[in-house]
């Protein structure tokens, strides 16, 4: 088996793992894959990717850790990205932004990326506004969460989500939609969400858009008592 072969076979058991948010499994197979190829690019990506990834389900101070080596690779990737491809180029600066929580920094750099591929700048765009959103929310500030949120769900119909098997836009989109005040349309795109991860929606990484839903339930509740 050649070292493109052998590449291209890590790469599709990551993608696998990635899409149903295995993100433990995938990255076991990125650090196989980071042992026999130190020092090809897009493996080390694919780590640094996953790591970050599957920190956010380990409690503060781990993932704090995982979360910083993440970024310190992530961010030497950023020095080589001269020539790389576009799809890397992608993934490489999207990452900086999320593992970095510059959700701000990621919606601009969403915007500038349409002009090279428009999907993928869209795509990161809705993501960067709804984590704005959120982190708004959790902050108290429903007014400007909820106009973030709305401008997520605007750039998430200008993508399309019926092609996207990726389950984590789908939970995107139904975020941004619990977020703006929508909860059918919320929890629509979560079971589609969870039916593509092949998980139930008890699992862990739904609950933030659950809680949500409760809050807008209940408060929309105490209104009509009023």
């Amino acid at each position: 088996m050649t070292e493109a072969s052998q590449i291209e076979r890590f790469q599709t058991l990551i993608k696998r793992d990635t899409e149903s948010g295995n993100y433990s499994g995938g990255l076991k197979h990125a650090r196989s894959a980071l042992k026999l190829f130190p020092n090809d690019f897009a493996i080390q990506f694919l780590y640094a990717k996953l790591l970050g990834d599957w920190a956010d389900e380990l409690p503060p101070k781990e993932q704090k850790k995982h979360k910083r080596e993440s970024l310190k690779i992530i961010r030497s990737l950023v020095r080589r990205l001269r020539g790389k491809s576009l799809e890397l180029r992608f993934g490489v600066s999207l990452n900086l932004y999320y593992q970095a929580e510059d959700f701000l920094g990621m919606v601009r750099f969403g915007r500038r990326f349409q002009s090279a591929w428009r999907a993928k700048g869209i795509y990161a765009t809705a993501l960067g506004a709804c984590l704005h959103a959120q982190k708004l929310y959790q902050a108290g500030r429903t007014r400007p969460a909820a106009t973030w949120a709305k401008r997520s769900v605007e750039a998430w119909k200008k993508y399309d989500l019926q092609k996207d098997r990726y389950y984590f836009a789908h939970y995107s989109f139904a975020k941004a939609l619990a977020l703006s005040g929508d909860v059918r349309g919320a929890q629509s795109a979560l079971s589609k969400a969870a039916k593509l991860a092949r998980r139930p929606l008890s699992d862990w990484e739904f609950a933030d858009v659950l809680q949500i839903l409760k809050e807008r339930k209940t408060a929309s509740y105490s209104k009509r008592e009023k």
